[in-house]
């Protein structure tokens, strides 16, 4: 019966010691990244040594913002995996990154040149005090000589010389050191503030049939990371096609350096939900009285074209076609998404930056064309339209537009407002003149029984000043009513395209080099004379 107990004692000590065994801290390498909008799913791989029976294996600094039901493990027929468990270190502060380390020394030097600055400056305050108390070198009573007193002005003034021109010196030095300790304090504060608190560790325990040597691989999901897209598009004139070029600017600060690593840039975001939305009813109200009142004027006023944004074009050196990342670029279109697989390995620091990576290239073709909307910017605009972008699969995100070597401004390149063309604008063009004109004469105001009448007359100018014919898009409007008292006329449009849900009127024009040309629109506004009407 004793020996029974014993025999039972011992295999439940046997079993509380393996359960409690220490876990074996192996090495990993992050191999594979892929970056989503917001987000990363992160790959790491590690060689294990495994004994016959359980292992524990850990695996630490981790970042700490890991999503653990994000946690994968995976392995070959060497071992079976019996859980995974995730925590945070508390008793590990967050790691330092090479970049953090290095500033921390830089900034440990630069607080000791500014101890020995101060120490050499206190020096030459001394011997600056010391000579002016014994200025005097001879007694009271005892004559000068000429020569004595030549000496002693000339060591005077040479020894006060050179400590004044050191005094200046070393203040040199203290300001350009003071400033250097500011930009990395700076630097240092701004890492500090991104850095992801204390490191988190996976605890995986698996069992083998036999010892052996194997990898295992993990992967998670982290949020301190992410990408946004950047357009370069460039043209060289008019018949040209234009050189389109798509950029991810990928950023993270996971506390981990992604070393020479297969990067993927995906346009998916697992941080946006997967449920299928509801779609409730849709109930219509009856707006309040006051409310009335507001949406009437606010309909009376006139509709206002989408401003094209002021550019200021300046030099822009061309550069000779190298090779980027986008020359080593696999796209691959997913059910929900599209990625972009680099070929080659890719280094992206844990400092929250912003770095570049090409993932395409093309060359779209375009037709161009000149629109100006001569109500809000009596200037020409270059535009350009392509119609094949959709297999792009573009993101909204801003452009860099470079028209014959120059740069002519920043765009914004937004898939969603466009239909089966994508309109890019390349900038002001001055060789055409452009000027809207009131026709006063045609200008006048009514009043015909309990009605009102209101008369308005534009003429628009427009002269081509290039040495060859330009498609040319011209653009206005006609004011729409909001209300059946209110009624409008369009007398005289000179041809042009008249939209009457918007009012909208389009000219489409070709003007031969230096021929002038002039469109006029008129239009008689109707309504009850006690009526106010504002937009007019």
């Amino acid at each position: 019966m004793k020996k029974i107990c014993f025999s039972v004692i011992g295999i439940l000590c046997s079993a509380l010691m393996m359960g409690q065994q220490e876990a074996k801290t192996i090495e990993t390498k992050i191999t594979d990244v892929t970056v989503f909008m917001s987000g990363a799913q992160v790959s790491q791989t590690g060689n294990i040594s495994l004994k016959e029976g359980e292992n524990q294996i850990r695996i630490a600094e981790l970042p700490a913002q890991l999503d653990p039901n994000s946690i994968r493990v995976e392995g070959n027929e060497a071992f079976t995996i019996l859980g995974v468990r995730h925590q945070i270190n508390y008793m590990t502060d967050a790691a330092q990154t090479p970049r953090h380390k290095i500033l921390a020394d830089s900034l440990e030097e630069a607080f000791f040149k500014q101890k020995e600055i101060a120490g050499l400056k206190d020096v030459l305050s001394q011997e600056k005090s010391m000579l002016e108390y014994n200025r005097t070198i001879k007694g009271e009573n005892t004559t000068l000589i000429a020569e004595d007193l030549k000496d002693m002005a000339d060591f005077f003034r040479s020894r006060l010389t050179e400590i004044a021109y050191k005094w200046i010196e070393l203040g040199e030095k203290e300001r350009l050191n003071n400033n250097e300790i500011n930009r990395i304090q700076n630097a240092l504060n701004s890492m500090n503030a991104r850095r992801s608190g204390n490191p988190s560790e996976v605890f995986i325990a698996l069992t083998a049939e036999r010892a052996a040597n194997t990898t295992l691989r993990l992967s998670f999901f982290v949020q301190n990371a992410g990408w946004y897209p950047v357009y370069d598009l460039r043209a060289e004139d008019v018949n040209s096609p234009i050189a389109f070029n798509y950029r991810a600017k990928v950023y993270q600060s996971t506390g981990n350096d992604w070393k020479n690593v297969n990067l993927t840039i995906s346009t998916g975001n697992p941080t946006v939900g997967g449920q299928i939305p509801n779609l409730l009813p849709w109930y219509l109200y009856e707006a309040q009285a006051e409310y009335k009142t507001l949406e009437l004027e606010s309909a009376r006023r006139p509709m206002i074209a989408n401003e094209t944004p002021a550019v200021a074009a300046y030099d822009d050196k061309v550069i000779s076609r190298v090779k980027t990342s986008a020359d080593y670029v696999t796209v691959q279109n997913n059910t929900v998404n599209t990625e972009f697989k680099i070929a080659i390995p890719y280094t992206i620091p844990s400092d929250n930056v912003q770095y570049d990576v090409a993932m395409k290239t093309e060359t779209l073709n375009a037709s161009y064309a000149y629109i100006t909307i001569p109500k809000l910017d009596n200037d020409a605009f270059l535009k350009a339209r392509i119609t094949d972008w959709a297999q792009y699969s573009l993101l909204p995100g801003e452009s860099n537009i470079y028209f014959k070597g120059t740069f002519v401004g920043k765009g914004y390149i937004d898939p969603a407002q466009a239909n089966d063309t994508l309109d890019l604008s390349l900038g002001r063009d001055r060789g055409i003149s452009v000027k809207r004109d009131m026709l006063k004469d045609f200008c006048k105001n009514n009043l015909l029984g309990s009605k009102k009448t209101t008369s308005k007359a534009y003429e628009i100018t427009v002269q081509n000043n290039k040495r060859q014919s330009v498609d040319l898009i011209i653009e206005d409007q006609i004011p729409i009513s909001s209300s059946g008292d209110i009624t409008v006329e369009v007398e005289e449009n000179s041809g042009a395209i008249y939209d009457s849900a918007t009012g909208k009127l389009t000219w489409k024009q070709v003007l031969q080099p230096g021929e002038t040309i002039k469109k006029q629109l008129r239009f008689t506004v109707s309504y009850p004379k006690k009526t106010v009407v504002y937009g007019l």
